[in-house]
């Protein structure tokens, strides 16, 4: 298989959602009562023990002020069909394992007095050089075992990178990966960027619209939202690519009922089109 140097533009963000559509009912299932019976301080080890011990999983974990980090190397990333089939992304067996870690995470940050913020699951091939990497926050997580968001909103809500990284070839420690502090802004801008490009790219959408590029950031109290999104087809209804993607962002922002910021910026970087709005204009929109 020759890898391409990026792979972010060539997997469309709503096929990657459907890496976790099991794992929360797998979770709700087993763990909706639990009482905390775990220190904050001892989480990444009772991680990486009961992946080794429950799934013989070797992960390496790490923990920043914000972030719990989970290293997983894998021998194989990519589906034998990618590239072939549009929907092929994954190997089957690595969606397996992912889910036993995530299911792992869910267990453990669950049953804890207090956690970190964010979780990040970095899996590594360490043949090809391919780092797949999903954040989650914890917050949404126990949002979804109370019963206040579905296990669809879930899923939408967290955010994935699929890239190539040569540092990953031989790393079973996770030597490459560097752990970091995720903060809030980042993982929001980050997350409404995605979920724009899944929009343009679901079943109905993707008829009449091709995303190019897509990528959200957060500086200096402002959101930057920049996208590539051409229409190739007329749709069967007029589609304003503008209000879609305000409303996505608004819906975002209220959910998250978010207001440390100032102002959003949208870059159209086909037409060169640049909207900025305050954020009182934001929380004045109607609510999607």
């Amino acid at each position: 298989m020759k890898l391409k140097l990026s792979l972010k533009s060539l997997v469309k963000p709503g096929l990657l959602f459907s890496l976790l559509i099991p794992i929360p009912i797998l979770l709700y299932g087993c763990f909706s009562k639990i009482e905390p019976t775990y220190k904050e301080k001892d989480i990444p080890d009772i991680v990486k023990k009961i992946c080794k011990d429950e799934y013989n999983l070797d992960v390496t974990t790490q923990r920043t002020s914000t972030t719990l980090w989970i290293y997983a190397p894998v021998n194989k990333i990519l589906s034998k069909d990618y590239g072939k089939k549009e929907d092929k992304i994954f190997d089957e067996e690595l969606l397996e394992k992912l889910r036993n870690i995530i299911t792992t995470v869910g267990r453990v940050l669950i049953s804890s007095d207090y956690t970190p913020e964010f979780f990040a699951l970095v899996a590594s091939d360490i043949n090809l050089g391919i780092d797949y990497t999903l954040i989650g926050n914890v917050l949404d997580m126990k949002k979804l075992f109370a019963g206040a968001i579905p296990w669809t909103e879930d899923n939408r809500r967290y955010v994935f990178k699929l890239g190539a990284v040569p540092e990953a070839v031989g790393d079973l420690t996770g030597k490459h990966l560097v752990a970091y502090d995720i903060k809030f802004p980042d993982f929001l801008a980050e997350q409404m960027a995605q979920r724009i490009a899944a929009h343009f790219q679901d079943e109905e959408n993707k008829k009449y619209f091709k995303v190019e590029k897509y990528s959200g950031g957060f500086s200096n109290g402002t959101f930057i939202i920049e996208y590539s999104i051409t229409k190739f087809s007329k749709p069967d209804k007029e589609i304003d690519v503008q209000k879609e993607i305000l409303d996505i962002v608004t819906y975002c922002i209220k959910s998250y009922e978010f207001k440390d910021f100032s102002t959003l910026e949208l870059l159209d970087l086909v037409t060169q089109n640049r909207i900025i709005l305050s954020r009182a204009a934001i929380w004045a929109r109607p609510t999607p």
